[in-house]
């Protein structure tokens, strides 16, 4: 067993903040969670969640996926620009193609985010998030074989006027503004306004071409950062039965491009110089709108009924950069795509208080996705010309899902759910035209996944039984079926859906007299049809394909524990996961191996699955020391992930060096109403890979994960 330091963070802590919600709305202080479309106390959900309050996020500096993934162990987030891969316990999405489904579905106010490239935002005035881990078949469905996310906005508060400010600077002229304020119009309806502005200057230095140190004010600086985003709500409350929320979300997130270096980073002098081109397609920008309507309706006092619809417009997602990373004018990449789509949800959850409790409920999805993937070569660079790729993709998705809880004794209940997926997936155009330029002139040929669309149905859900033995222990089993459906690549490879079967176990529970909270589930997970993604030609994206791998296990246990005595808060959160491909041959290509001249044939089975490190830690302690009226609290948070890799082909080059990162944080609050912090991330400076290139050109290409920083933050609430 690798050792690893543990030591941790956290202002004004809830007990077992590592993975619990509060609704700070209200002032209630029992912790909640939404998995199950109900809202629970997280010690009573039999599922394994981490959920971090709104408050919980801000003391700790979580503003994004990324931060995310150093308090909940077995998550990963990868931001590769223009494609973002989400896993949980080695399952979601490690290779983007055109219309794939990903493996972890991400929620916002209870709508499904239908793509992961707009994964970027920042969590701003958010309530809380909440990771479920396994397979979610039953009440997130085809869309959630690895789990699921759910981000909830804080809400209007109604009779009050109230907000918060806060800004921060930092190192690399970090610059980031975030307020809301919530307004009362009537007795029964409130607003809230809310926005985040971020601009920071890359970690990385570009020299371009020649290397001239002079020129570097005018050269595009990739990984730089000038974001913003907003959102406006309505939340209108006619009766004690009835209330609407109608919200409204623009993002903006700019920035000069993807910082990629060649070769491992220790064997380089200064790992982050760069000598890239300098060319008009330099860049990447996502930008959107999003509106989002949830009613809540209780008609009887039998049941509840919840409608949840959303619209999605991506009206603008570019990126372009230097796609071979170095001084030579050789290879530029260019992509521009545009999505819209509805997704919506109808449910119906019981209200009385007998032993029966049913849910039932449908969803729907319909999205739509078309833009360029345009690649120049050598003199195309000069003339505009170069290899343009056209894709129109849709995915679609019906289901019906329910589940029926009864209670044998007061104690014992057991669960039986299910979800009947139909999904629809294709391409209503995919063309190319081989030295068109961007305006789409020249020959035009139709790749044979042109016009092509194919569907899939399958069954998933779950069965469970769920013991409180006393009410501080929960004792919980269950067996699920989770399930993501097939598709085809550019040139109509057809693949098959994946399903898994995930058998797990658990305990949640209190000691100490509540001083103590703490959760332990072991888990087995067994895929038919598992999907794994390559691309052969690294310089040609409708190489991809995707194949289906059967036997493929992943078998685990996550534990947490927290305490709270006084002003001392800790907490400590594990995930081992043992992961195996099952048996499948496949070809390293020529070039991708030493210099290998012709294919090289290997059996992946037994090899660790992408982004599914085999253990990662999170831990973190606080103590609030009264200093007058208020207080002085340091804090500190360290997180540790074993190696891991980025391609089951797992060549030198697609490996991630295990790391460990600690965070540390001192907040002076005087009162309630202000606070001030100091912080440091990556204290030790640590030089580690935050994502390695999955691609087979024999070289291997990297993104760094970010060095140590320092800022201040000055937070006022009203």
């Amino acid at each position: 067993m690798k050792k690893f330091l543990v030591c941790t963070t956290a202002l004004a802590m809830l007990p077992s903040a590592a993975w619990a919600q509060a609704d700070s709305n209200d002032g209630d202080s029992t912790i909640y969670v939404t998995a199950e479309r109900r809202a629970e106390n997280v010690q009573d959900v039999p599922i394994s969640v981490v959920a971090l309050s709104g408050d919980t996020l801000r003391d700790r500096g979580v503003d994004n996926l990324d931060d995310l993934t150093q308090q909940v162990p077995s998550l990963s987030f990868v931001d590769n620009g223009n494609t973002k891969y989400i896993n949980i316990r080695g399952i979601g999405i490690t290779e983007s193609a055109p219309n794939q489904t990903v493996g972890v579905a991400v929620h916002l106010d209870g709508a499904y985010i239908a793509r992961e490239f707009n994964f970027g935002d920042a969590f701003f005035d958010v309530q809380s998030v909440q990771v479920l881990r396994g397979p979610q078949g039953t009440y997130s469905g085809q869309n959630a074989s690895g789990g699921a996310i759910f981000i909830e906005s804080a809400r209007p508060v109604m009779g009050a006027v109230e907000g918060y400010a806060q800004f921060t600077v930092g190192e690399f002229s970090r610059r980031d503004l975030e307020a809301a304020v919530s307004v009362p119009v009537s007795d029964n309806l409130a607003v809230r306004f809310a926005g985040r502005m971020e601009s920071r200057n890359s970690f990385y230095t570009n020299l371009g071409p020649t290397g001239a140190t002079q020129a570097v004010g005018n050269l595009p600086q990739p990984g730089d950062r000038s974001n913003y985003v907003g959102r406006a709500q309505l939340l209108w409350e006619p009766s004690a039965d009835l209330n609407v929320r109608l919200i409204h979300q623009f993002s903006h997130v700019e920035s000069d491009g993807t910082p990629r270096v060649e070769d491992t980073p220790a064997n380089r002098a200064n790992p982050f110089v760069l000598n890239y081109n300098v060319t008009p397609y330099d860049g990447n920008i996502t930008e959107y709108h999003r509106t989002t309507g949830v009613v809540s309706w209780d008609p009887t006092d039998a049941f509840q009924v919840n409608v949840n619809l959303a619209y999605q417009k991506t009206g603008k997602h570019i990126n372009g950069g230097d796609q071979d990373r170095t001084p030579v004018e050789a290879s530029q990449g260019f992509t521009a795509l545009a999505d819209d789509y509805w997704t919506g949800e109808v449910n119906l959850l019981s209200m009385t208080d007998g032993p029966f409790e049913w849910t039932i409920g449908a969803t729907f999805l319909d999205y739509q996705q078309d833009g360029d993937v345009y690649s120049e070569r050598g003199a195309a660079i000069e003339t505009g010309a170069g290899r343009n790729f056209f894709v129109d993709s849709i995915r679609q998705n019906q289901s019906v899902f329910g589940e029926v809880g009864y209670y044998l004794t007061e104690t014992f209940q057991v669960k039986v759910g299910g979800r009947y997926n139909h999904d629809k997936t294709g391409f209503r155009q995919f063309l190319f035209y081989p030295a068109g330029g961007l305006d789409n002139s020249g020959p035009e040929v139709s790749f044979p996944a042109n016009g092509v669309t194919t569907t899939f149905e399958e069954f998933s859900g779950r069965v469970l039984l769920n013991w409180k033995p006393t009410p501080d222990h929960l004792i919980y089993g269950t067996v699920s079926r989770g399930y993501k459906p097939g598709g085809l690549t550019a040139v109509a490879q057809f693949y098959d859906s994946e399903v898994v079967t995930n058998w797990e176990a658990g305990w949640k529970g209190t000691l100490a007299d509540g001083l103590l909270q703490g959760a332990v589930s072991v888990f087995w997970m067994d895929y038919d049809g598992f999907q794994g993604t390559v691309q052969p030609d690294p310089n040609d994206p409708t190489s991809r394909r995707t194949n289906n791998i059967d036997n493929t296990r992943i078998k685990g246990v996550e534990a947490s524990l927290s305490a709270n005595a006084g002003g001392f808060n800790s907490d400590v959160s594990m995930s081992y996961v043992d992961s195996s491909y099952g048996d499948f041959i496949d070809t390293i290509p020529p070039g991708a191996l030493n210099g290998n001249v012709d294919p090289i044939a290997v059996n992946v089975g037994g090899r660790q699955l992408n982004y599914a490190p085999e253990l990662s830690v999170s831990a973190g302690a606080s103590y609030a020391i009264p200093v007058g009226d208020g207080y002085l609290t340091p804090s500190a948070r360290v997180s540790y992930t074993s190696e891991q890799f980025v391609s089951f082909f797992q060549l030198p080059y697609q490996r991630m060096d295990a790391r460990t990162l600690v965070d540390m944080r001192l907040t002076y609050a005087p009162n309630d109403d202000w606070r001030i912090t100091a912080y440091v991330t990556n204290l030790f400076d640590k030089l580690y890979i935050a994502n390695a290139s999955q691609t087979n050109d024999g070289i291997g290409n990297y993104i760094l994960g970010a060095p140590q920083e320092f800022g201040v933050t000055a937070a006022v609430t009203f």
